[in-house]
């Protein structure tokens, strides 16, 4: 009996054997081969590459700027010695101070359509034709237009773009001041001169260059360059002269040209691309 039973124990003590080192390798995850790996991390990379740069959304931005201009206010306007004289920008103004505010939406990362508009006060010049020596003079201009921009690489840190707009523009100046009136040959009066004037006209191009660099998920800050071509097409006002001794008259004001010219900001911008 023991001699014919020891080959059925040890084939079942073989069997068992088999069975357990079959269960262990079923457990076992099967390698991947260098192939499949390859597959699995180009998936990875496609996706990734997939995702836009950047995000899109309303935007707000506002800067403060410091502008001169080319050209000029107006051409063929009348001169105090009765001929006729241009006035240029160079003649009328030093610098001014842009405060410019924008309000739009990133289509795209890349892709920004808004409108711009600028309020800058303008520090003049004393001279013959529009601020003469002894008057108070004050004079703002108002701006403001679409735009279009390109961001050059809105998922970076810092993220160039150009852009892209057009607009309208409106001078205003306040001249007062003392001086004499020739009220008959040879007869000078005192009189108090008032002067209002609004110039306006198209921004006929509006080229602005910039750069955002990130300080927070929503706020960039960086620097905007702007220079644009513009005309004074329409020219409006009044003067009033109270002369001593007869009173007060008002009168329109000389006709003029059209003035062509171009205006340059630079400065400091924030942005904010809300969440």
């Amino acid at each position: 009996m023991t001699s014919m039973n020891a080959p059925f124990r040890w084939t079942l003590s073989l069997a068992a054997a088999l069975g357990i080192a079959t269960s262990a390798g079923a457990q076992e995850p099967e390698p991947q081969t260098e192939t499949e790996t390859s597959t699995t991390t180009t998936t990875m990379s496609s996706e990734e590459m997939s995702r836009p740069e950047g995000r899109v959304g309303p935007q707000f931005a506002v800067s403060g700027n410091v502008g001169f201009g080319l050209g000029y206010v107006y051409t063929n306007g009348q001169a105090p010695s009765g001929g006729l004289e241009d006035l240029k920008i160079t003649d009328s103004a030093k610098i001014s101070f842009p405060i410019i505010a924008e309000l739009g939406f990133r289509v795209t990362p890349r892709f920004y359509l808004g409108v711009w508009g600028s309020w800058e006060p303008v520090l003049t010049k004393t001279n013959d034709l529009s601020c003469p020596e002894g008057f108070s003079c004050d004079t703002f201009q108002w701006r403001v237009g679409p735009e279009v921009r390109y961001h050059i690489r809105p998922g970076s840190s810092f993220d160039p773009w150009i852009g892209l707009g057009v607009g309208l523009e409106i001078l205003k100046s306040h001249v007062e001041g003392d001086t004499q009136v020739q009220v008959a040959p040879g007869v000078f009066l005192p009189t108090r001169v008032d002067t209002h004037v609004t110039d306006r006209g198209p921004t006929i191009a509006r080229l602005t260059l910039g750069g955002d660099v990130r300080v927070m998920r929503s706020l960039s800050v960086g620097p905007i360059i702007t220079a644009s071509v513009g005309q004074y097409t329409v020219r409006t006002g009044t003067q009033t002269l109270d002369i001593t001794g007869v009173g007060t008259r008002d009168q329109g004001l000389t006709p003029v040209d059209d003035g062509f010219h171009a205006l340059f900001t630079a400065g400091i911008r924030i942005a904010f691309l809300p969440l």
